[in-house]
C-alpha cells in the first residue's frame, strides 16, 4: 500500500474537512490530559456535520514538561483518537498520535520530526479505522498497531520502527496482516487447508478446526461462534482465529488462535496462543512474526503473559517460542497425546515480569 498522507489530493481533501469542522459556532469543549512523564496534551473539540455524517474533531497541542508547546495538530475524527508515547531504545522518545481518519502519525521529541502514514487503499475508499493501541517491542525493534474496521473483528499491522521517519511509509513485499477469517477470501482458506492435506497433514494447528470442515463455508460460521461463550461450543474456549496474510499477493501464510481464558485442560494442553505456517511458506521466519504479532491483542484481552505449548520433539516451535520471549516453566506427559510437551510463557508487556505464573484458569 502507498503512503498518501503528503500527497496533493490527499491534503486538498484534509484542508477543505478542516475548514468545514473547525469553525467558532461547531466549538464544544475543552480538555487537558497529562501523561505519566510530564507531558501534557491540550484539546479543543468541535462537532459538526461532514459528508451527511456528525463528527467529533479535536485541535491538540502537545506541550513539554517545561511548558513549552511542541506540536499542534489537528484530528479530523475524535471518536476513536490514539495517543501513546514510545520510549524508543535508541533512546528517541516517540509520540505515536492519529490526525487522519485511517492512518498513525509519529513525532520524534527530541528532533521534532514528524512522519505520516495513511494508506492510498483507504483514501480512496473512505474507510474508517477504530485504533486500540500500538505496541512497540523493543528487542524485536517493531511496532504492532492494533484496531479494527467498524462493527468488524481485530486487524494487527506490523511496521519496521528501526527508523521511523522513513521505514514506514510503504508496506514491504514481505509485510503480514492479521485478521479475522471471512467468505471474502473463502477460495485462499480453501487452497490453505488443501496444502496440508497434500503433504500429508491432517491436523491444521491454530486454525479453529478448518481441518474438519469439507465445505469451507461452514467453516466461517463456526469461527465466528469462537469469538463469544455465550456461542463457542462448549469443547472449546472463547478464542479469536486470525489469518496471517502476506500483503502484497494475498496469500494466507499461516494462521494463529488466542484464547480469551483457560481451563484447567487448557492450562496443560493448548495454553492461550496455537499456530502454523502453511507448508510451502516455512523457514521463512513467519511463525515467529506471528507469533510476534498476537501478543499485542492477547494484551488486548487483558493476558500480561500467555502461555505457549510444544510438544518436546518440535524444535522449529521451540525456537519460535524462544525467540520471542518464551520463558520454559516444565514439561510434562500428555496420556492424551501420548507425547511430552513443553511449556512456555511470554510476556504481553515490557512492564511485567516474565516469570511463570497462574494460567487465569476458569471452571
Amino acid at each position: 500500500m502507498r503512503n498518501v498522507a503528503f500527497s496533493f489530493e490527499y491534503a486538498e481533501q484534509y484542508k477543505k474537512q478542516s475548514e468545514i469542522l473547525f469553525r467558532a459556532e461547531n466549538h464544544r469543549s475543552k480538555e487537558e490530559g497529562y501523561f505519566p512523564n510530564g507531558y501534557s496534551l491540550l484539546c479543543d473539540f468541535y462537532e459538526g456535520e461532514l459528508d451527511g455524517e456528525e463528527r467529533l474533531a479535536g485541535h491538540f497541542s502537545l506541550f513539554a514538561p517545561d511548558h513549552k508547546l511542541l506540536l499542534s495538530y489537528d484530528c479530523l475524527d475524535c471518536d476513536h483518537p490514539l495517543s501513546e508515547m514510545i520510549q524508543h531504545r535508541d533512546g528517541n522518545l516517540y509520540y505515536v498520535f492519529r490526525r487522519d481518519r485511517f492512518g498513525f502519525s509519529i513525532f520524534n521529541l527530541n528532533t521534532l520530526n514528524e512522519h505520516r502514514y495513511y494508506s492510498d487503499e483507504a483514501f480512496e475508499t473512505q474507510t474508517d479505522f477504530i485504533w486500540c493501541g500500538a505496541e512497540y517491542q523493543p528487542e524485536r525493534n517493531t511496532l504492532f498497531v492494533v484496531g479494527h474496521m467498524p462493527n468488524a473483528p481485530y486487524e494487527v499491522y506490523e511496521f519496521d520502527f528501526s527508523d521511523p521517519m522513513t521505514c514506514i511509509a510503504y508496506v514491504p513485499d514481505d509485510a503480514i496482516i492479521l485478521t479475522a477469517p471471512s467468505l471474502d477470501f473463502a477460495e485462499e482458506m480453501e487452497d490453505f487447508r488443501d496444502e496440508y492435506i497434500s503433504w500429508g497433514e491432517e491436523n491444521i494447528i491454530g486454525s479453529a478446526l478448518l481441518h474438519s470442515f469439507d465445505d469451507i463455508a461452514e467453516w466461517f460460521p463456526f469461527v465466528e461462534s469462537l469469538r463469544s461463550r455465550k456461542t463457542a461450543p462448549s469443547y472449546y474456549m472463547p478464542t479469536t482465529a486470525f489469518v496471517a496474510f502476506r500483503m502484497s499477493d494475498g496469500i494466507p501464510v499461516g494462521m494463529i488462535e488466542v484464547k480469551h481464558e483457560l481451563n484447567d485442560y487448557m492450562s496443560k494442553h493448548g495454553g492461550h496462543i496455537s499456530y502454523s505456517v502453511r507448508p510451502s511458506e516455512r523457514r521463512r521466519g513467519y511463525g515467529k512474526r506471528i507469533l510476534a504479532m498476537a501478543l499485542p491483542y492477547s494484551k488486548l484481552l487483558g493476558h500480561s503473559k500467555v502461555l505457549v505449548v510444544c510438544h518436546t520433539d518440535n524444535e522449529p516451535s521451540r525456537r519460535t517460542i524462544l525467540a520471542d520471549g518464551g520463558v520454559y516453566e516444565q514439561t510434562y506427559f500428555s496420556e492424551l497425546d501420548n507425547i511430552y510437551n513443553e511449556n512456555y510463557w511470554i510476556r504481553t508487556t515490557q512492564d511485567v515480569s516474565a516469570e511463570p505464573g497462574k494460567a487465569g484458569n476458569v471452571s
